[in-house]
């Protein structure tokens, strides 16, 4: 018996149509589990890591997996440059971990929701009803699609988490705290995996770290998810030029989804969370010119490595 317990987890009827995406998740995460904390699944009496089960009249996927305890970083009221490193460190070791891991379910995936399906949000923009938020979105998905698209297949790829943001990332109070503090400690909800670059995995990170970043500026979190994110694996030469675009590309994203998905569902505040505060700094981000962002990332760099000083410039 697990200590902490588990958690029974039923997939929704649309996606329990899928189990060889179920069935690859599990071993994702049972790779993972080699080097990291994850919550692993367990067997159940037939030796299954699931089961298709009829409930409420329809068919649905059923896991059971070890629960880890903490909080959910959503929950911490202060964000700190600390998390923000720690963040940048666990999406690099996710990368390096599962660069040697592969299936067959994630040959074909797609989904609104991937970086690379972002030349496909023009036709969402229009749940955008302020004009500038919309002119600037479609400006961004404009860029993106003229820099980026083109380049997607040369740049270094692997199976990537795909949704680091402060709802599945977990976090732990500190042993040696006396106080409420708390560290980065592992991952959950891998339903957004996907076969695709790594610049996307890490543009997402930084992303959702400026969601709710007060400590300091919300563009400058962005340096310290790359300090601890380049202690364990370095961008090449094209990460680094398209990272600032794919950083924005995924904020106009989840905007952009987050507005149509709230268009068909009025009422659902949960659709909301990004865009509260999410247009004003996706405004200000966009509007930082790219040298003087990337000399200030660097400088947050090289204040943790002096050797990596100049990362950026």
């Amino acid at each position: 018996i697990h200590p902490d317990g588990y958690v029974l987890k039923v997939t929704n009827s649309q996606d329990s149509k899928d189990p060889d995406f179920t069935d690859a998740q599990n071993l994702m995460i049972l790779h993972m589990a080699q080097e990291l904390p994850v919550p692993v699944p367990v067997k159940n009496k037939n030796g299954e890591y699931k089961s298709l089960e009829d409930i409420n009249s329809s068919r649905h996927i059923v896991r059971l997996l070890k629960y880890i305890p903490g909080k959910i970083l959503y929950d911490i009221p202060e964000w700190t440059t600390k998390h923000f490193y720690q963040c940048g460190e666990l999406t690099a070791r996710i990368d390096q971990s599962l660069s040697t891991f592969d299936h067959p379910a994630y040959k074909e995936r797609s989904s609104i929701w991937f970086l690379s399906s972002v030349p496909h949000l023009t036709k969402f923009t229009h749940a955008v009803k302020d004009p500038s938020n919309k002119s600037l979105a479609e400006d961004i998905i404009k860029q993106f699609c003229a820099e980026v698209k083109p380049k997607e297949a040369t740049l270094p790829s692997g199976i990537i988490h795909g949704d680091l943001n402060e709802q599945n990332i977990l976090v732990q109070k500190d042993a040696s705290s006396s106080g409420d503090e708390y560290s980065v400690y592992s991952v959950l909800d891998f339903g957004d995996s996907q076969k695709s670059c790594y610049v996307y995995e890490i543009a997402i990170t930084i992303m959702y770290m400026m969601t709710q970043c007060r400590c300091i500026p919300a563009y400058e979190a962005g340096g310290h998810v790359l300090a601890g994110y380049t202690r364990h694996r370095s961008l090449n030469c094209e990460e680094k030029k398209l990272l600032r675009l794919c950083v924005a590309a995924r904020y106009a994203q989840s905007l952009v989804m987050g507005a149509y998905s709230y268009e068909q569902d009025p009422g659902n505040e949960y659709l909301l969370i990004t865009s509260k505060t999410g247009w004003k700094i996706l405004h200000e981000f966009w509007s930082i010119p790219e040298e003087k962002l990337y000399r200030n990332w660097s400088e947050t760099i090289g204040s943790y490595d002096s050797k990596l000083k100049d990362y950026l410039c």
